[in-house]
């Protein structure tokens, strides 16, 4: 599901990107150049120093309006969850040659 900002023009568009599997993202389009953000204020800050402007503060307040209500959410749910990957074996606090004995 895409949700646009209100106030998009043809040289600025703002879209916010909601999915199934994965976060949530926005895309932005401004200076002709596209970007992929996670984060809300990261978003925001794509449009340099434009973002003090009446505009800017409303899309500032969108994207974190948007993040508030459909991301934190889906975040919610994957708290839950164990990790499973190899990452967290590498990573955990237990040494699994402490339980072990050297044999001479």
């Amino acid at each position: 599901m895409i949700i646009e900002f209100p106030s998009n023009t043809q040289y600025m568009r703002y879209e916010y990107h909601r999915v199934k599997e994965g976060p949530n993202y926005f895309v932005t389009y401004y200076k002709y150049s596209s970007r992929l953000i996670y984060d809300p204020k990261d978003a925001w800050r794509t449009l340099g120093v434009a973002k003090f402007t009446d505009v800017g503060k409303a899309l500032k307040e969108w994207c974190l309006e948007m993040y508030d209500t459909y991301s934190l959410k889906q975040m919610e749910k994957w708290e839950g969850r164990a990790d499973t990957s190899f990452a967290s074996e590498a990573l955990s606090e237990e040494e699994p040659n402490d339980n072990t004995k050297m044999v001479m």
